[in-house]
């Protein structure tokens, strides 16, 4: 599966897609909002093979010189690997806002299901959860 990823630094939030409801999974800083293309609400209605972007507006409560998207699907109770990887050119510095980008195009393998879907952003070298939020992702 491609995968993009863009970190990109903002003070105010460019409306670009629906804002999707998030539950904080974690991390010592804020997750303030999530918004997904072509979403919006308490569920996020995908269809499988589709790209969909996404958008993060998070406050980092400590420094770091480099930060890690996990992105993963919980279903059946198992983890399912959406993205692993380093964000490049991502120092933070606290109590900054920052959105962060990502696309995501659903498998066919969750078609007829609805999943939670968490975002994960950590320190790079620690490996310390800066912040999560889950989102719930209806795949046709």
């Amino acid at each position: 599966m491609k995968v993009f990823v863009v970190f990109a630094v903002y003070i105010v939030a460019a409306a670009f897609a629906g804002i999707v409801t998030h539950t904080p999974c974690g991390g010592d800083g804020q997750l303030l909002q999530v918004r997904i293309s072509e979403c919006s609400g308490d569920v996020a209605e995908m269809e499988p093979g589709n790209p969909y972007a996404c958008e993060a507006d998070v406050i980092p409560a400590n420094a770091s010189d480099a930060l890690h998207l996990r992105v993963t699907a919980l279903f059946h109770g198992l983890p399912i690997s959406i993205i692993d990887a380093p964000i490049p050119n991502s120092a933070v510095q606290p109590d900054m806002q920052y959105v962060l980008r990502w696309t995501i195009t659903p498998s066919d393998q969750l078609s007829g299901n609805t999943v939670p879907v968490s975002a994960e952003i950590s320190d790079e070298l620690s490996g310390a959860v800066v912040v999560c939020g889950t989102v719930l992702a209806r795949v046709a």
